[in-house]
């Protein structure tokens, strides 16, 4: 007996005869169920796309009366809808389902009534028919319904079956539609599904999402057609089921129960894709294809962790097999790179060495310890390739296990390049190996005289090593002014890229924030009244730490230094020690200070050098205006490093749109013609009168700041005489 993929194929080869034959034989089978029957749907859509809709009709004919005969009527008229589908109108094989539904339902009160309703001899189309005949022969009073497109339930009140009108409850309230518009517009549903219970049984939900989160999902991934990604979960419980507050706890369990369930697996990274399968997923199976798609080792590697960590979660053991082959998949790789590349080669033999660690097979690191005895002189080039702490760790365990007694000094060598907490444990391992002050007094320097090269490391002299008095006397005041200079530096200029400075300024708040400021309470404990006030004013020009992180910190240094909040507030146009700018202008400033430094002044040190060899320097007026170009350099490029000091890029969120302020642009009428006149107020750097932006120092600027709407001004500039009133206010930052 063929299956239905090669009845397929057997009816495309154009040989009908054997087709119809088959058809036959497989229609009067005893062994073939209900189930297979209906995939043979696909035999006869694939007649029709062929254009032999004639066959089709004939062999769907021909098998609902072999069935019809065969089988029970209601088994019989599963098989006959789909048919029927596959076909299209077809007036012969309605007739036969519709007299499938006689004898399957002839007991149901006003069958006839719902027939011509739902136009199932002929009338409407097939689809509609059918799905009218399922939904309405279904439901009794009572029973729920779910919207089809949208979030939206009913309950059945009662059901007329003279006309076939059904009374509902809605959230809305009452409502009653027909049999066709309720089958186009809602599906059959449990009492227990969750957009039923979320209407009609909200408090047994809530108590059944906290209780188990893992079979709410399960419901939700049914109802969503199997997938729902985990934004998507969120915007649907928050805030009607849970409170954005307790969105992040109540995830974080929940992912832990979902990793658990067999019928859910967890897909990619955030947003999280929930993926819903009716038999037992095969958790092994499922990350050995995420693995071989993935092309980057670091991504194998963090795709082996999330594995290992979520077997951990179901309690069980990860496969042996399928660990294996992921170690071995490594260091056949790095077996294969080439030894040109050392540094690229060796990161593939650490990410060897830490699946063997999550593997428990101390073998893989034999191999890789080989390797590092070769190129270990290489480690700080290594390390740069490397953007996790425990691949960090890997390469210190490699270190140490290659560079025999001369370990201590290697590690001590890249202590400084070292993640935070990698640093702490390669100290630890130091200070085990007898290192004191005096041995870590090198890497100490290097950290502080190299801050962001050893930002990372820099963070950890902030946070306190664990035995901090052994290795340096760097204080928590000294480490954090560092780090507020070097992230301004670096905001300041191109040396880093966007990216890595947006690593940098998260990793600055998540570790000065930690443990509610605890580190920073010590430190405003070692102040004085001047270092006080110089830390305050640091601060107030550090945008990197965002808002949240630098009020938290300004907050608490003004509760412990009452006297420096006491100053009267200055509105942000009035102030004297803040320069207002874009980032647009900060960009042009930064590239005039690198065409500065790394053009003009090149240039001109090459001229100087130039008229310098014609001699006689007394009479030498090239060599006298290369030197007076040169001062003139240099004068304008302290300019900008003095305007940078007190320059802040405006941030779109801050600019006021109740009153004129920075950033705001303004439009007014002219009170005795209404003729219309914009102005925009930016910085000094991104001023252009013929383009509306005004400078909001200049005299002019300042008399119109705090202005509101409604207020009449008198103006008397180009382009604006007479009086005018103030009608709008926008931002000039989202142009």
């Amino acid at each position: 007996m063929l299956q239905a993929e090669s009845l397929v194929k057997l009816a495309g080869s154009g040989n009908t005869r054997a087709v119809e034959e088959e058809w036959i034989r497989i229609m009067e089978s005893s062994e073939i169920q209900v189930p297979r029957l209906c995939e043979y749907k696909k035999v006869l859509a694939d007649l029709c796309d062929q254009g032999d809709r004639a066959r089709a009709e004939s062999l769907a004919w021909a098998a609902i009366e072999t069935l019809s005969a065969r089988l029970p009527s209601a088994d019989a008229l599963t098989v006959a809808g789909p048919f029927l589908l596959a076909i299209g109108d077809c007036g012969e094989v309605r007739g036969q389902v519709a007299e499938l539904y006689r004898r399957a339902h002839g007991e149901r009160e006003g069958l006839e009534a719902l027939l011509s309703e739902a136009g199932l001899e002929g009338g409407r189309p097939v689809r509609r028919a059918l799905r009218t005949m399922e939904v309405c022969l279904a439901l009794r009073a009572g029973d729920f319904l779910v919207a089809r497109d949208a979030d939206e339930a009913a309950r059945v009140d009662a059901v007329n079956t003279s006309n076939w009108e059904f009374s509902l409850t809605l959230p809305s309230g009452p409502s009653s539609l027909g049999a066709v518009h309720l089958a186009d517009r809602f599906k059959p549903a449990g009492p227990c599904e969750f957009d039923v219970m979320r209407f009609f049984d909200r408090s047994s939900l809530v108590a059944e999402l906290h209780k188990d989160p893992a079979q709410l999902v399960v419901d939700i991934c049914r109802n969503k057609g199997g997938r729902i990604d985990s934004d998507e979960l969120q915007n649907l419980l928050v805030p009607s089921l849970i409170t954005p507050q307790d969105w992040s706890k109540w995830w974080t369990r929940a992912r832990s129960a979902l990793k658990r369930n067999p019928h859910l697996s967890l897909e990619g990274r955030s947003p999280y894709t929930i993926a819903f399968s009716e038999r037992p997923v095969d958790t092994d199976e499922l990350f050995l294809k995420e693995f071989e798609h993935l092309r980057r080792p670091a991504a194998q590697l963090d795709a082996l962790e999330r594995f290992v960590r979520d077997c951990k979660a179901r309690s069980e053991t990860p496969s042996q097999e399928v660990l294996r082959r992921c170690c071995d998949s490594f260091c056949e790789r790095a077996r294969r790179k080439p030894r040109t590349d050392p540094a690229r080669t060796a990161v593939l033999w650490v990410v060897a060495r830490r699946a063997g660690q999550l593997s428990g097979l101390a073998e893989y690191a034999d191999e890789a310890a080989e390797f590092f005895g070769r190129y270990s002189e290489s480690a700080a080039e290594i390390l740069a390739h490397v953007d996790s702490e425990a691949l960090a760790d890997v390469v210190c365990d490699c270190i140490v296990d290659a560079s025999g007694a001369d370990w201590t000094e290697r590690l001590g060598e890249i202590l400084p390049l070292l993640p935070l907490a990698s640093c702490e444990t390669a100290a630890n391992r130091l200070l085990g190996a007898g290192w004191s002050t005096p041995e870590f007094e090198p890497a100490v320097q290097r950290i502080m005289s190299s801050p962001v090269e050893c930002f990372e490391a820099l963070l950890w002299l902030w946070n306190g090593p664990t035995h901090e008095k052994s290795i340096g006397d760097v204080t928590p005041v000294t480490a954090l002014t560092r780090i507020l200079r070097t992230l301004e530096d670096v905001r300041r200029s191109d040396k880093v890229g966007r990216e890595a400075f947006k690593r940098m300024c998260a990793r600055a708040r998540a570790v000065l924030s930690a443990k509610r400021y605890e580190r920073f309470e010590l430190c405003l404990e070692l102040l004085d009244a001047g270092m006080a006030a110089a830390l305050r004013n640091m601060l107030s020009r550090t945008d990197a730490l965002g808002r949240s992180v630098r009020e938290d910190m300004l907050r608490r240094l003004s509760d412990k230094f009452p006297t420096l909040a006491a100053k009267e507030k200055v509105e942000p146009w009035a102030r004297a020690d803040v320069l207002f700018v874009t980032q647009a202008g900060m960009t042009r400033k930064q590239k005039e200070i690198d065409d500065l430094v790394n053009v003009k002044m090149k240039e001109n040190a090459k001229a100087i050098g130039l008229a310098a060899e014609k001699g006689d320097l007394s009479e030498n007026s090239e060599y006298k205006f290369a030197l007076e170009e040169r001062d003139l350099l240099r004068a304008r490029l302290a300019q900008i490093n003095s305007e940078l000091e007190f320059a802040r890029v405006i941030d779109p969120n801050d600019v006021p749109t109740s009153h004129v302020g920075i950033g705001t642009r303004a439009v007014f009428r002219r009170i005795a013609d209404a003729e219309p006149f914009e102005m925009s107020f930016v910085g000094p750097w991104d001023a252009s009168i013929d383009e509306g932006r005004y400078n909001y120092k200049a005299p002019l600027s300042q008399s119109l700041m705090g202005k509101r709407i409604g207020d009449v001004l008198a103006f008397d500039v180009a382009g604006a005489v007479g009086e005018y009133e103030l009608v709008e206010l926008h931002s000039a930052l989202e142009d």
